[in-house]
């Protein structure tokens, strides 16, 4: 007689195998409704989760016109701390936290937090917090006193001590020809050096910090039609009018004359940015799923042992002989122990004249 046990090794074995196959299925067809984008705002801007608010957006396969669901995201303050205590760690940073304010059409405004490892869920999007710089607000008056810009610029982070790059582009000047750029850079605690250049010593504003710009004045390129990078400027076709050796400098509040007749330039505050990474995928749930599955049936197929076990019985003589064995599908520490349980349970049963110690082979 033989008897074999262990069958819910092979359906281990083959849950782990199929769940591998949906693993890839769930990538491959989540894949095609995923979407990321990234977005920069400063703070009190609100984000409305529109194809034409992403600053850059890569789509899926599948992505239409209904893959993005309504919502809007405000940031309501950055708050950063900086290393003071450590001397050989000052002003490193050791935490960002993004306030913001979140409201999904029919629901009521809700606050949250995000940090650099705990993004927001909201209308089935992830929203990651990237990074983070500062947005300086400038306004730029024509020679006649008319506002010619007027707003906040992100600049970004050339160093740990944030001493930032930032490019201001006005193309509405009262002269076509005559519009302005300007190339800044911003030192939020600056510290002259012996050749009269700045560096900044600590990552952190105050009414000290300077923007320093060098001005050019010509066409900015935006009347083009073609796609510029706001952080860059085209000077090619512009004329200098303030370098390296006179530049523009302003500290908070402060008004300059630009050269050249151009104007006048105001810093009015400094503000924080935070960069958000807004990732959307379907398939999440369903490869989480399927990952389960694998490591249930995986734990199942390595815990649970395939064996087959026999009795023999047969004549000697007068006597009756009564064999046990076992076989092992594999690897089993525990298959002796096994055969020699069945025997002793076995012998248990019967007569107490025939219980003679057996014989394992």
């Amino acid at each position: 007689m033989s008897a074999e046990r262990g069958y819910l090794r092979e359906t281990g074995n083959l849950l782990f195998h199929s769940a591998l196959v949906g693993v890839l299925i769930a990538v491959f067809v989540g894949g095609g409704f995923t979407y990321t984008g990234q977005r920069v705002l400063v703070t009190g801007d609100t984000f409305v989760n529109a194809e034409t608010s992403y600053d850059s957006l890569t789509p899926g396969r599948f992505f239409g016109d209904g893959s993005l669901q309504p919502y809007t995201l405000k940031l309501d303050r950055l708050d950063v701390a900086y290393e003071q205590q450590n001397v050989a760690a000052f002003g490193e940073p050791i935490d960002y936290t993004a306030h913001v304010t979140s409201l999904v059409p029919g629901g009521r405004p809700q606050k949250s937090v995000i940090k650099v490892n705990s993004p927001l869920s909201v209308a089935g999007t992830s929203v990651y917090l990237l990074g983070n710089g500062y947005a300086p607000q400038f306004t730029v008056r024509n020679a006649d006193g008319s506002v010619a810009f007027h707003g906040y610029v992100p600049f970004r982070p050339q160093n740990t001590q944030m001493t930032s790059l930032g490019v201001v582009k006005v193309p509405e000047t009262t002269n076509p020809k005559k519009q302005i750029g300007l190339v800044g850079f911003l030192y939020p605690t600056p510290a002259e050096q012996t050749d009269g250049s700045f560096v900044s010593i600590f990552p952190g504003v105050g009414k000290q910090s300077l923007v320093s710009f060098f001005v050019y004045e010509g066409d900015v390129g935006l009347d083009s039609g073609t796609p510029r990078n706001v952080y860059e400027l085209d000077t090619s076709h512009m004329k200098q009018v303030a370098g390296r050796t006179d530049p523009v400098q302003l500290t908070i509040g402060q008004t300059k004359t630009l050269p050249d007749g151009l104007g006048t330039v105001t810093l009015d505050g400094i503000t924080r940015y935070a960069a958000f990474d807004i990732h959307h995928d379907p398939s999440q749930g369903i490869v989480a799923l399927f990952v389960a599955l694998a490591v249930i049936g995986l734990i199942t197929s390595l815990l649970v042992p395939r064996r087959r076990l026999w009795v023999k019985v047969r004549e000697d003589g007068d006597e009756v002989v009564v064999e046990y064995a076992g076989l092992a599908r594999g690897d089993d520490p525990n298959l002796a122990r096994a055969v020699n349980e069945l025997a002793t349970k076995h012998r248990a049963e019967l007569p107490e004249t025939a219980r003679e110690p057996a014989t394992v082979p």
